[in-house]
């Protein structure tokens, strides 16, 4: 292999190159909430994330973990036999996980409607109804890809249907207000999606056939996806409980208004394509006791997530306001405070704490620990609301989000058999909150300057994001290079 060759492979590449797929995938759903955002009424973009709502509700309650089964029992397994067994008995069992869902959505959709008290949404759940089933096929099938070497077939695929997404939305925008139409084209990208994604995986390994059961391989792949599928639903809950008590109790307005600064910014872009590639790798450390690069590859992937995601977050929070009119209009002002919050949260996202105990096949663990802050949240959300109002969710959500995070860290090393001085490198973390902190305040006066000595809003606004994104990036830029090398050079 050529010296460029070997440049060009490695676990940093991959990620690097599903970053920038998955950074242009995010750009393109920005920009088409952006579009419906600006071009809807409250009342008509309500009705369409409520739609959204019950798709990944219902999604994250039936996948019953079974992506991480996939990718557990598949790097495990030994012989084409037993991995065929495990990739058609996985994908069988959501495909009648998946029917059985759509029936129900259906034959509820009067109570659904009832719940929100919006009429607009009843013909919406028609083409909602499969779209849950079709979502976790794509992850499961995802999954499969890269634990084949096939990260950038992922990546390709990502980028097309953004595209043709984004297309749609723009389409329907510009053409008409009904989002029935919308949600009938995504429903059929959904189908386009899993076809393309299962053609693939053929051609380059073997025909997974959704028809095939294994019934003695199920409760083995049930005994550890479902604590798994329960930590999912109740890390879901955790974070929709607050849209699900906006949805019961204010109008569909309120709710459009909430459910859109109540996201969570995809800042963990870079974190989130490394962890891709990543999972394949760490499962392997772990399955041969291999604990001091599990804790190694552990500590740089801590490093580049806080490195890129805390920092995209400072950023957007120094120019809040002009973010919420940038990215939805000046009629979702009034949930401000309920974007700064999450925006918080996102800090806390930067990286995926279930890493290490998922692949540990700990997922009992993750569900105790999901489950009480499911339970701790519900309480806390409802109180929240009782004396806050809007806010009141926004602000228990983000707590025990938090405090959910920092218990998940202390258990992954417990299980790598190390110590919370082996997550961070004190001195680099230390400078980077020093930096990140004087950036910031300088982006606040540069901000306050600019507005005070009459500079357009817009321009000023980008202008100061990017200064803090870039004085954090170029002081750090030898811990971020450290890291990204070190990932690389492992297998």
């Amino acid at each position: 292999m050529s010296k460029l060759s070997k440049r060009l492979a490695g676990a940093s590449v991959d990620s690097l190159l599903l970053a920038f797929v998955k950074f242009f995938t995010l750009a393109t759903g920005l920009l088409c909430t952006m579009i419906l955002s600006h071009n809807l009424s409250l009342q008509t973009y309500g009705t369409y994330s409520q739609g959204n709502l019950v798709v990944t509700l219902c999604a994250n309650a039936t996948i019953l973990g079974l992506a991480d089964a996939a990718n557990y029992f598949f790097n495990r397994s030994d012989g084409k036999r037993d991995l065929n067994a495990y990739a058609n008995t996985v994908f069988t069992t959501q495909l009648i996980i998946g029917v059985a869902t759509a029936s129900v959505i259906l034959i509820c959709r009067n109570w659904i409607v009832g719940y929100f008290n919006n009429p607009l949404l009843e013909p919406v759940l028609l083409y909602v109804a499969f779209r849950p089933m079709l979502t976790n096929m794509t992850s499961i099938l995802q999954v499969l890809i890269v634990s084949i070497g096939k990260a950038k077939l992922v990546a390709v695929r990502n980028a097309a249907f953004s595209a043709l997404k984004l297309l749609a939305v723009f389409l329907t925008a510009l053409a008409t207000s009904d989002i029935v139409i919308l949600f009938a084209i995504l429903l059929a990208l959904d189908m386009m999606t899993v076809a393309w994604f299962w053609l693939m995986f053929r051609k380059n390994r073997f025909s997974v056939r959704p028809v095939i059961l294994d019934l003695t391989l199920v409760k083995e792949i049930l005994s550890f996806s479902v604590p798994m599928a329960l930590y999912v639903l109740t890390t879901s809950l955790t974070r929709q409980i607050g849209a699900l008590i906006i949805g019961a109790n204010e109008s569909t307005d309120m709710y459009a208004i909430y459910a859109n600064c109540a996201t969570v910014l995809p800042f963990d872009v870079v974190s989130a394509s490394f962890l891709t590639v990543m999972i394949p790798i760490v499962t392997r450390y772990i399955a041969h006791a291999e604990y001091d690069k599990a804790r190694n590859l552990f500590k740089h992937y801590l490093a580049i997530g806080y490195l890129t995601t805390v920092t995209f977050s400072v950023a957007c929070l120094v120019i809040a306001p002009e973010m919420v009119k940038i990215l939805y209009g000046e009629k979702y002002l009034p949930g401000l405070t309920v974007f700064c919050l999450y925006l918080i949260s996102g800090m806390a996202k930067f990286a995926n704490l279930s890493l290490i105990l998922s692949a540990s096949g700990k997922t009992k663990m993750l569900m105790a620990v999901s489950s009480a802050s499911v339970i701790v949240n519900a309480v806390t959300c409802v109180v929240g609301y009782q004396l806050i109002g809007l806010e009141g969710p926004a602000l228990t959500t983000v707590g025990v989000y938090i405090v959910t995070m920092v218990v998940l860290l202390g258990l992954s090393l417990k299980e790598l058999r190390g110590r919370w001085s082996d997550a961070f490198e004190a001195k680099a973390l230390a400078y980077y909150i020093a930096t990140l902190s004087a950036a910031a305040a300088v982006g606040m006066l540069i901000k306050h300057t600019l507005f005070t000595l009459g500079a357009p809003w817009l321009p000023s606004a980008i202008a100061v994001a990017l200064f803090v994104t870039g004085v954090v990036l170029l002081t750090n830029r030898k811990s971020l290079a450290a890291s990204l090398k070190a990932i690389n050079s492992m297998k």
